[in-house]
C-alpha cells in the first residue's frame, strides 16, 4: 500500500510547492470536484472590466480611461448601423443570420473588432483564448457554432492545456493524479446538467448585440440614446431574446425565455455591460439562483 501511495504523495508535494509560483490557475480548477464549477469566475476574475459602470458614468470617462478599460476608441467605432433605425428592421433575422463565414471583408473586420473589445473588457487575462472561442461560436464552419455549452467546454479544455504548456511538464502527472484522465472533458463531469457561465454568456450576448448594432459598446450606447430608452428597450428585448435562442437558452425554469427577457433588459439598459445585465438577470431566475451559472436544466 505504501509503495502505491508514495509516487502520488511525491507528486502532490511538488504540486503544492509549484502552487506559489506557476501553479495557481491550474490548482484553482484542480481543487474542484468539477472543473467547470469554478471555471467561469476564475477565468474572468469574478468581474468584467465594465462591472457596475452605468451609461451615465461611461459618458464621463476620458479617452485614456476608456482605453484602460479595453474600449475601442477608434474613430467611427462608436457609430451604429443606420439600417436598424428602420421601423421594419428584422432584428430576429439579423441575429439568426449573424455568421462570420458569410460576411464580406468589411463586415468581418468590424465584427472581429467587436470580439476583440468584448474580450478586452471581459475581465480575463486570457484574451486570445476568449477571442478564439467567440470567433468559433459565431462561425458556421466551426464545430461549436451557436452552441454555447460546447464553446464553453472547448474554452475550458484550451485554457487547461495552455496552463499545462506554460508550466512544468510535471503537470502532466498532476493532471492524471487530480483528474484521473489525460484530458478534462467538462461534459463528463456535469452528470447530465446543462449550464453555462454567466460571464461567458455575457461575452457571447455582447458580441451578438454588437454584431446587430454594428459596433462596440459605444455604438450600443449611442443607439439607445438615439432611439430613446422605451423604444430601445423594445428592440433590444427582441435582439436579446433572439440571441438567447440562438445560443440555445430557450427557457428559464420551464418559462419561455421571451417571457423573462423584458425585465432582464430593463435592468441591463442601465449598465454599459449589457450582456452581463442579461446573463445575471437570467441567473437570478434559474434553477439555482445567483450562483454565477445559468442552469438551463435542473
Amino acid at each position: 500500500m505504501k509503495n502505491k501511495l508514495a509516487p502520488k504523495i511525491i507528486i502532490f508535494t511538488i504540486f503544492i510547492f509549484l502552487f506559489s509560483t506557476i501553479g495557481q490557475p491550474f490548482f484553482a480548477l484542480a481543487n474542484s470536484s468539477n472543473p467547470t464549477e469554478d471555471f467561469d469566475s476564475h477565468f474572468f476574475g469574478g468581474e468584467s472590466q465594465l462591472d457596475g459602470i452605468t451609461i451615465t458614468e461611461f459618458e464621463r470617462l476620458t479617452e485614456s480611461e476608456l482605453i484602460e478599460l479595453g474600449i475601442n476608441v477608434e474613430e467611427g467605432f462608436d457609430e451604429f448601423n443606420e439600417e436598424i433605425l428602420r421601423d421594419d428592421f428584422d432584428f430576429e433575422a439579423a441575429v439568426e443570420n449573424l455568421d462570420i463565414f458569410n460576411m464580406d471583408d468589411d463586415e468581418k473586420e468590424t465584427f472581429l473588432k467587436i470580439i476583440q473589445e468584448v474580450a478586452a473588457t471581459s475581465g480575463t487575462e486570457e484574451v486570445e483564448l476568449l477571442e478564439e472561442s467567440l470567433i468559433n461560436l459565431f462561425d458556421s464552419s466551426s464545430e461549436t457554432f451557436s452552441d454555447l455549452e460546447a464553446a464553453q467546454e472547448e474554452l475550458i479544455e484550451n485554457y487547461i492545456e495552455k496552463v499545462e504548456s506554460e508550466s512544468s511538464v510535471v503537470f502532466t502527472s498532476i493532471n492524471k493524479f487530480v483528474f484521473g484522465a489525460e484530458k478534462v472533458h467538462a461534459s463528463n463531469q456535469k452528470k447530465g446538467k446543462v449550464r453555462v457561465g454567466v460571464y461567458f454568456t455575457a461575452a457571447a450576448i455582447n458580441t451578438l448585440v454588437g454584431g446587430v448594432v454594428g459596433g462596440g459598446f459605444s455604438a450600443i450606447k449611442n443607439f439607445i440614446k438615439k432611439k430613446g430608452k422605451n423604444v430601445a428597450h423594445k428592440e433590444l428585448s427582441r435582439v436579446a431574446t433572439a440571441a438567447a435562442l440562438k445560443l440555445q437558452i430557450k427557457q428559464v425554469r420551464g418559462v419561455a425565455i421571451a417571457t423573462v427577457m423584458s425585465s432582464a433588459v430593463t435592468f441591463a439598459l442601465n449598465y454599459l455591460d449589457f450582456g452581463y445585465g442579461i446573463a445575471h438577470s437570467i441567473d437570478l431566475l434559474d434553477w439555482y439562483p445567483n450562483n454565477d451559472w445559468i442552469d438551463i436544466t435542473k
